[in-house]
């Protein structure tokens, strides 16, 4: 990996412990920028907002979470998801029961640079692969270290949702394949309705929605014949082209299913309706996060917040339709735990995907996790939803759920962590 000779850690910048602004969580956090230096110069600015566990700080994991994209901010988790406090409805942040630093300490961080908070210095300092955003990445999670090592021993996992299908297999190989002491701490990954085999989850958009009864068989069958196009552009390696040709049968199949039903179809969530761009009505957090007094306690200056974008994406064309199974055979050969977890009303990355492409991901349990049965998984006596599981690969499907599962279902997805990090099965096999 050349590229790691053309980033190299330069200092941090936090900060402080204690907010200005009244949080509705009163747990240690930290936040603010981890400078990279490039060939000329300092070149990334990372952000990341860190909260101590309000179980056992000294002892439970360190989960990092990264939302997908490419390009979008993380604080998407942390206010409408699983931080400790959420804005749902608000116009400013509220205690969250269900907050994944219930029993861990968590880090979200604005990644690759010119996401969220995070900025570049000049344009050719945008990441354009999973290599060098990767490397960024663990850089950044060792300048951690260094600023704060009474984290460092602690168990690592790193969770990620939709995009982040990509990253976080492309951050977990990357570490596996570093020399550092630290790499030993990665115990786990997750992930969350991800992004992972476009060659084999676009074959599964008509199939699941033709199931979920949003098409009928004459649009899955045309959408099938659409399919082939697709493919081969990926395997020729045109891939802008191919995200290009890919992306219009998707396309094709969610028309299709608006003039069916007669209504707008939220792709990230098919029972419901899409009222504005992008589906969700975030400008609360929006002007939440820009706000003066916000900034100034986030110490991100005059860094204007913005939910995703488009540089970024742009960058990363060719990188939409590569696949990451081989960096999972890695994490699973090297005895790390993995699960891949999907709502199930979701379109975008839907679990008929999930179900496809683990199947085809190569490790020694290959054939034993294939041949598991689907057993009910149970959340305070209630099915939650379906698991199948052999040694360090879990798969499971979250009922009631879309593209964001902590959004959805937070309860549910509290438990979900609890069972992952502490080794917990989903079901009894």
């Amino acid at each position: 990996m050349k590229e790691l000779a053309f980033f190299l850690l330069l200092f941090i910048s936090t900060g402080p412990v204690t907010a200005a602004y009244p949080w509705p969580d009163n747990v240690t956090q930290y936040k603010g920028y981890i400078d990279l230096q490039s060939k000329g110069g300092v070149g990334v600015h990372l952000f990341y907002w860190f909260f101590e566990s309000r179980s056992a700080p000294s002892t439970d994991p360190l989960v990092i979470w990264l939302t997908g994209g490419p390009g979008c901010s993380s604080e998407l988790g942390l206010f409408l998801e699983n931080g400790p406090f959420i804005i749902n409805g608000t116009s400013t942040p509220t205690y969250n029961p269900y907050g994944w630093n219930s029993f861990a300490n968590i880090i979200y961080i604005d990644q690759p640079g010119g996401t969220g908070f995070s900025y570049v210095d000049k344009p050719s300092e945008y990441v354009h692969d999973e290599t060098q955003l990767a490397i960024d990445l663990w850089n950044m999670m060792l300048a951690f270290y260094e600023k704060y090592p009474k984290y460092s021993k602690l168990d690592l996992y790193i969770f990620g949702e939709s995009y982040a299908g990509h990253y976080v297999p492309a951050f977990a190989r990357a570490i596996l394949a570093s020399n550092s002491i630290y790499s030993e701490n990665l115990k786990g990954i997750a992930i969350g309705n991800g992004w992972t085999d476009p060659l084999v989850q676009y074959t599964q958009f008509a199939p699941f929605a033709l199931h979920a009864g949003i098409i009928d068989q004459a649009t899955a069958d045309a959408a099938n014949k659409m399919y082939p196009a697709c493919r081969d552009l990926i395997i020729a390696k045109k891939y802008e082209e191919a995200y290009d040709k890919c992306e219009k049968m998707s396309d094709f199949i969610l028309n299709e299913a608006q003039k069916k039903l007669g209504r707008s179809i939220n792709p990230y969530d098919i029972k419901l309706d899409c009222p504005v761009p992008g589906c969700f009505d975030i400008s609360n957090l929006t002007s939440f996060l820009n706000r003066s007094d916000v900034h100034e306690d986030l110490g991100v200056g005059t860094h204007q917040w913005q939910m995703c974008s488009e540089l970024v994406e742009k960058n990363l064309i060719n990188d939409e339709v590569l696949s990451f199974k081989s960096a999972l055979s890695m994490v699973l050969q090297e005895k790390k735990r993995v699960l891949i977890y999907s709502g199930k009303w979701d379109y975008v990355c839907n679990y008929f995907g999930g179900r496809a492409w683990t199947k085809l991901v190569e490790w020694e349990g290959q054939n034993q996790f294939n041949s598991a049965s689907y057993k009910a998984w149970m959340v305070d006596g209630a099915i939650a939803g379906e698991v199948k599981a052999y040694s360090d690969l879990t798969l499971l499907e979250v009922n009631n759920a879309g593209h964001q599962v902590p959004m959805f279902v937070p309860k549910q997805a509290l438990d979900i962590l609890d069972r992952f990090i502490k080794n917990k099965p989903f079901a009894a096999y």
